[in-house]
């Protein structure tokens, strides 16, 4: 009887140790389970999602022997990370990965150096942060990357985040987010990609202005239409002005060196030239709400022409590169650009040899 009640506690608690065992595999709900050893860590381990900038999902403590198991149900399609001290182990989730296996050596020297199971997509992603990691990596293999829409949370992780920004590398760029979006029109790294990627294009225009003279604009060719109110609100328009040769002012109230020296070189010029020839069109970018400096400002110099306008929400002279100012353009007759803050007698002799023509 009693070698009877020793085998059914046996068969009891084999029964139990299966059940136990076939739960502990049993899939996470619309989600997945990574898990595995940092071999030689201790300490705190850390589940991150890659939306650009990592989101923080999970942190727990290493194991005594290094292992580690997270699980995270209903998870977002995208690539995530782990994280131990500094050292960062991408994998992805695509919607299929059930049971994913990432194993590493503690503070390895070599970056990227890890092994995963489980994932095509990840495993794919391991061998090119590993040769990101060790410079190995190239612009081809950027090109390669993303020459198909398989991938794309590979192909958007290493761009976005490994991949310098700038015309050479536009198109690649273009193309990852472009499969990304295809895959996951929902991703919350598309959005952050796209903000980066018109932020990039921000920062060549301004180079150009820079090499340009500090503006935007070609010689040659037409201007933006500048079109705000003036002092009584009505919008007055660069355009009404064509058929003269035009000198656009950029300034304001609050510029010191508008004031003492900018516009009483302005008045001068309106008073030489021919008003049916030559116009100035004064654009203030004024702070605040109120006008009452601006109007002042205007009175006190002198500056008698009418098309006085207010660019308070700096509208155009982003458009124009007027970044600094006092800052002058000369339009032709034909409404296009002429030159750019010509100084001195050169000022004259622009206004002077348009007009002529």
């Amino acid at each position: 009887m009693k070698f009877n009640i020793s085998l059914n506690h046996f068969v009891i608690l084999a029964f139990l140790g299966c059940l136990l065992s076939c739960q502990s595999q049993k899939d996470v709900e619309n989600g997945f389970r990574v898990s595995g050893k940092i071999t030689g860590g201790s300490g705190e381990i850390s589940l991150q999602r890659h939306d650009g900038n990592a989101v923080m999902m999970h942190t727990l403590a290493l194991e005594a022997d290094g292992s580690y198991s997270f699980e995270l149900p209903n998870a977002e399609k995208a690539a995530y990370l782990l994280q131990h001290n500094v050292s960062l182990y991408p994998f992805v989730y695509t919607g299929v990965e059930k049971n994913m296996t990432l194993n590493a050596v503690a503070d390895n020297p070599i970056k990227g150096d890890y092994s995963v199971e489980g994932s095509e997509g990840s495993a794919l992603l391991q061998s090119y942060f590993k040769k990101y990691n060790t410079k190995t990596i190239t612009k081809k293999d950027f090109e390669d990357m993303v020459a198909t829409t398989d991938h794309p949370y590979v192909q958007s992780f290493m761009t976005s985040r490994c991949l310098q920004y700038g015309a050479q590398t536009e198109a690649v760029h273009v193309k990852s987010l472009s499969n990304l979006r295809s895959a996951n029109p929902q991703s919350k790294l598309a959005q952050f990609y796209d903000t980066n990627l018109r932020k990039s294009r921000e920062q060549a225009a301004r180079k150009l202005a820079n090499k340009n003279n500090g503006g935007p604009l070609n010689i040659g060719e037409a201007v933006p239409n500048i079109t705000l109110p003036n002092p009584a609100g009505e919008i007055m328009k660069l355009s009404d002005l064509k058929g003269k040769v035009v000198l656009v002012d950029f300034w304001a109230s609050w510029c010191g060196p508008c004031r003492r020296y900018g516009n009483p070189k302005l008045v001068k010029l309106y008073k030489k030239y021919d008003k049916s020839k030559f116009a100035i069109m004064n654009v203030a970018l004024e702070r605040g709400a109120s006008n009452a400096k601006w109007v002042s400002a205007i009175e006190k110099d002198g500056l008698v022409w009418p098309y006085q306008v207010v660019d308070k929400n700096r509208e155009f002279s982003p458009l124009y590169g007027a970044s600094r100012i006092p800052r002058i353009y000369i339009i032709d007759k034909e409404g296009k650009l002429a030159s750019i803050n010509p100084q001195g007698a050169e000022l004259e002799k622009t206004i002077e040899e348009l007009m002529k023509a």
